[in-house]
């Protein structure tokens, strides 16, 4: 049996313009990037978990330290990659819905799940599709 897993603690989303897309997640969202270089943008979320925002470009070698290798990865195009954050509750999820509305971001589309979560999808400039949703949407959460 393999050793036990914790918790996802980066998602990465890949782009053309790290920069850019950190602003329309800075206006959207309201984050604050902890990193902010000219190929990489960290954010900081609830319950120690990090959105990473990488130029394409930046990750398609391996990165060699003296400390050891980090491998390429990515993607060399947007493939419409999707996250989902968590809300407090179905009104908070209408609070978002509203919010996007406000600020000229199309709302793509909201679902009502059978355990009784919520959901509204938007996509970023970039193509990914971005949901925030509630619990009740999976058995697990």
């Amino acid at each position: 049996m393999p050793p036990k897993l914790g918790q996802i603690i980066e998602t990465i989303l890949y782009t053309s313009d790290a920069q850019k897309l950190a602003s329309w997640y800075t206006s959207i969202f309201s984050l604050i990037p902890f990193l902010s270089a000219p190929t990489v943008v960290g954010f900081s979320l609830p319950n120690n978990t990090i959105l990473l925002l990488f130029s394409r470009s930046s990750t398609t070698a391996d990165k060699v330290f003296p400390s050891g290798t980090i491998p390429k990865h990515g993607c060399e195009t947007g493939l419409g990659q999707h996250i989902a954050f968590a809300c407090k509750d179905r009104e908070e999820v209408g609070e978002w819905e509203a919010w996007f509305e406000e600020n000229g971001v199309e709302v793509l589309g909201k679902m009502e799940w059978e355990r009784g979560g919520r959901s509204v999808y938007v996509r970023d400039w970039e193509g990914h599709v971005i949901e925030v949703m509630t619990r009740g949407v999976w058995e697990v959460y």
